[in-house]
């Protein structure tokens, strides 16, 4: 079988500390068709100049505190030699500082109706994603306007347009929580996700639109319940700060 190119992308922001470590996930693969890219801005911005330069024809993205398992590449790129498989979501471990594990989040492929993905922010973990570059070529870049939600939505842009992972349980990567992260502080998050939430429910069809208030609740305001009641589940410990455990 031959192996797809693979282009591997490290932003680091600050995050000097964790670099080697990264560097290493990726490096100690032993892919044999690797591409690897570090760009030195930890934001959207430097992810899209890095996928523009990219020749692989999968890419993905790691930010630099976080890191591969051993036979991440090996589980998932042989999956694409199925020229229908587009994009591949594994398992992510979410692990404190002393090492334990706060949370194995397994992806799952959406369900039920679209407002409801946006509602609870449907999301598979960007640190065990791999994607073929032309997936970037027909839906867009990472939106350079946003700085804590643009993986978020990125994965919902593709949802809407029919796109969805193939998803793996097999823990790929792990996301690193410590209180330095960028995505540390949950307020910022939410602020910038409101106005993604408009945007996308002004695609729902009439329909759909319709089908959700007969649910009795707003599309925002449902929203807006689930986060202030706790029931927004990781995303409260993911993005608040504390990582506390459920």
């Amino acid at each position: 079988m031959t192996l797809p190119r693979l282009t591997v992308i490290t932003p680091s922001l600050n995050q000097a500390q964790y670099l080697e470590r990264a560097l290493r996930s990726v490096l100690d693969q032993d892919y044999p068709n690797l591409e690897y890219i570090e760009p030195d801005e930890g934001q959207s911005w430097a992810i899209n100049r890095a996928l523009q330069r990219a020749t692989g024809d999968v890419v993905a993205y790691i930010n630099s505190d976080d890191y591969y398992l051993p036979g991440a590449f090996d589980a998932a790129l042989p999956l694409f030699s199925d020229p229908a498989v587009r994009w591949i979501a594994g398992a992510t471990e979410y692990r404190s500082q002393d090492g334990t594990l706060e949370r194995l989040w397994t992806p799952k492929r959406p369900r039920g109706m679209r407002a409801g993905w946006i509602r609870g922010i449907w999301y598979v973990p960007q640190a065990s994603s791999f994607w073929r570059r032309d997936v970037f070529e027909e839906f867009g870049l990472l939106r350079e306007d946003l700085h804590f939600v643009f993986d978020a939505e990125f994965g919902l842009r593709l949802a809407f347009h029919g796109l969805y992972p193939l998803t793996l349980e097999k823990p790929l990567a792990v996301r690193y929580l410590h209180d330095d992260a960028k995505s540390a502080d949950g307020a910022r998050f939410f602020a910038e996700y409101d106005p993604v939430a408009k945007e996308l429910g002004s695609h729902l069809r009439p329909w759909e639109r319709a089908a959700d208030l007969a649910l009795g609740v707003p599309l925002r305001v449902q929203y807006r319940v689930r986060e202030r009641l706790g029931l927004v589940d990781l995303r409260t410990r993911w993005f608040g700060g504390r990582f506390a455990r459920s």
